[in-house]
């Protein structure tokens, strides 16, 4: 992937030791229908940080397909303090106590701001499939992991991704 270039990837992700994603496990009878709701919350919520698009996406029984778009032209287009707090909605540095974050300080955004290196990291970052990839990963692990009452890796790898040259192979996806 060119971290410079508007592209477009279909990129899978596969749950390991027979662990359900969604539907109905048909050994137990336990039912994960619940989780598309984790997954689309969790899309909406990426795509309203990241200058990625999310293009499609299905939920199969153990594995999620999305055709993402990356959009490092729209992330340089925004400001630092941007950059900053869009970062921060990622990563918060504070959380209440119901774990959900706190609106970040005009010092923890003036930290990033006032570090050119560190902010031009976070800029590429926030147009990054491999960060998205991470971002949609190890939220939902930790939720399924965390229903499942178990530990350890609940995805195969990182992710697959095959680039999408043309618009017929974004049609066929």
């Amino acid at each position: 992937m060119d971290p410079g270039q508007i592209q477009i990837f279909h990129c899978i992700h596969r749950c390991v030791r027979r662990a359900f994603l969604c539907g109905t496990d048909p050994y137990s009878g336990t039912c994960y229908e619940h989780r598309r709701q984790w997954i689309r919350e969790r899309l909406e919520f990426l795509a309203s940080t990241f200058a990625i698009d999310c293009l499609t996406y299905t939920i199969m029984s153990n594995h999620l397909h999305h055709v993402l778009r990356s959009r490092p032209d729209i992330v340089e287009g925004w400001s630092d303090d941007e950059v900053a707090r869009r970062w921060l909605r990622l990563f918060p540095k504070r959380r209440s106590a119901d774990e959900s974050p706190v609106e970040p300080t005009s010092e923890e955004i003036n930290s990033i701001v006032g570090d050119a290196e560190e902010l031009g990291k976070l800029r590429r970052r926030l147009s990054d499939l491999s960060w998205w990839a991470r971002c949609i990963a190890e939220n939902i692990a930790r939720l399924s992991n965390q229903e499942d009452n178990v530990t350890g890796h609940f995805w195969e790898g990182r992710y697959t991704s095959q680039q999408l040259l043309d618009e017929a192979a974004v049609l066929a996806c």
